[in-house]
Order: structure tokens, then sequence, then C-alpha cells
């Protein structure tokens, strides 16, 4: 089975949840970094799609795809696209809070997902992570047997011994 591929509109991610302090480009590197660390300890395929520059641009950032849009194309209009000539496009998932992007984006069998709602899944899936980690302490049904057996004689001899 093909794993989900999330598709996010950068810049609608970065000025939601990267707040306003630094430059355009401080910001736009921190949200890179930071969502490279969580994608890639969940192993997820996500490709940040930033609105255009000179050139279309598209690479690898570690575990993010990164794409910038030619000048004269949007995020929106190259997130669509995405969608719109995709084998399965229902293993897609559009993120964003931009209403006529993931409502087109639905039209045409994507999932989305709102900024808050992907930033909670990620946060869920680190919670999970982190309780996979701490793994309780559980003696074999043997070595509880042997256990046991050793505790009932040592009570037996103490009584025995009152």
């Amino acid at each position: 089975m093909q794993r989900s591929h999330y598709l996010v509109d950068a810049y609608n991610f970065l000025f939601l949840a990267m707040g306003k302090r630094g430059t355009l480009e401080n910001r736009r590197q921190r949200l890179i970094d930071e969502l490279n660390e969580a994608v890639s300890k969940h192993h997820l395929y996500v490709t940040l799609v930033f609105d255009g520059s000179e050139e279309h641009l598209r690479g690898h950032y570690d575990a993010l795809e990164i794409v910038y849009t030619r000048q004269a194309q949007t995020a929106d209009e190259y997130i669509l696209n995405e969608v719109m000539h995709a084998k399965h496009p229902s293993q897609i998932t559009v993120v964003s809070n931009d209403r006529e992007l993931t409502g087109r984006s639905r039209q045409h069998r994507a999932k989305t997902l709102t900024i808050s709602q992907f930033i909670a899944y990620l946060a869920k899936k680190k919670m999970k992570q982190k309780k996979r980690k701490i793994s309780t302490f559980r003696e074999s049904d043997p070595e509880m047997a042997r256990l046991l057996a050793i505790f009932e004689k040592k009570f037996i001899e103490k009584s025995e011994n009152h």
C-alpha cells in the first residue's frame, strides 16, 4: 500500500505557525528545520510547497521534499495540479488553511487538514512514539511462577517458625 503524501502550503503554514519574529528567510529555515525533524522521526512523505521564485526548484532537505514554484505559479496552483494529476489522489493530504484550495482538493478526492490539525497530528505521533519508548518491565510467566514458589516457600517457613 502506498503511504500518504502530505502537500503543505508552506507560506500559509509559515505565517500561521512561525510567528512574526525574525526575517522571512529565518522563519522559512526554522519551518524547514522543525518540520524536517518531525517528519524524519515519523517517516512521513511531506512536500513543502513555496510560492514562486525565478525558476521552478525542487529538491530534498533530509526527509522533506521542498518545491519552489516558478514565479508565474502559486503554491495553491501547484498543489491542486499535483492532486488533479495524481494516480491515487485519495493518498494525498493537502495541508492548508486556504478554504478554496482545500475545497477544490476534496473535490478531486484528496484529504485535507488545516495547519492546526496537522500540527496536532504530528504532536500525537510524537506522544505515541514517546509512549512506545517507555516500556514497562514484566517478568515472563515461568519466571513469575518460579518467584511465586520461592515466596510461598519462605512465607510457609516463616509462618511455621512463629
